[in-house]
């Protein structure tokens, strides 16, 4: 079972983004057995299970449509989402960094992946507990229209 390190200590700056006024960790060991390796490769610091969200990080916390809110509002699983935010982030900057070369799309591919099974993984191991129906909805949400978060651009690297 995987753990936090803590409550989410964020400020709010409008519209829709919060940033990180103190770092979020989270041990991913149920991850272990996940390729891991390929979100090293692209640039995600991994210390032993534990990914570290950085003090200043900006966040939109869970990318849920307004009109969902009544069902899973971006704070019903806020932290594994800011953890997730990160990994996205860093495919991204790993895309946009090396976009004149070939790139490996087994690798992105399988950091994807990592990627949001470390998101389903912390969506369980979250204090309050959050229901299995949400856990599944937020995490097929990424698995289905995830592709599109990963593609780098001038505005989200």
């Amino acid at each position: 079972m995987g753990k936090f390190s803590g409550k989410v200590t964020a400020e709010f700056n409008p519209p829709r983004r919060w940033i990180l006024t103190k770092p979020l960790s989270y041990d991913a060991t149920d991850s272990k057995g996940l390729q891991t390796w390929a979100l090293e490769k692209v640039g995600v610091e991994v210390s032993d299970t534990k990914i570290t969200v950085p003090k200043g990080f900006v966040t939109d916390l869970a990318s849920v449509p307004r009109i969902c809110w009544a069902f899973i509002a971006p704070w019903d699983v806020a932290r594994a989402a800011i953890i997730h935010d990160l990994l996205y982030k860093t495919i991204r900057q790993y895309r946009w960094n090396n976009k004149n070369l070939v790139e490996n799309k087994s690798t992105i591919r399988l950091a994807k992946k990592a990627a949001d099974s470390i998101f389903h993984q912390g969506m369980k191991d979250a204090e309050p507990k959050v229901p299995n129906w949400k856990i599944y909805c937020a995490w097929k949400a990424v698995d289905l229209f995830g592709d599109k978060s990963i593609i780098p651009n001038k505005d989200n690297i």
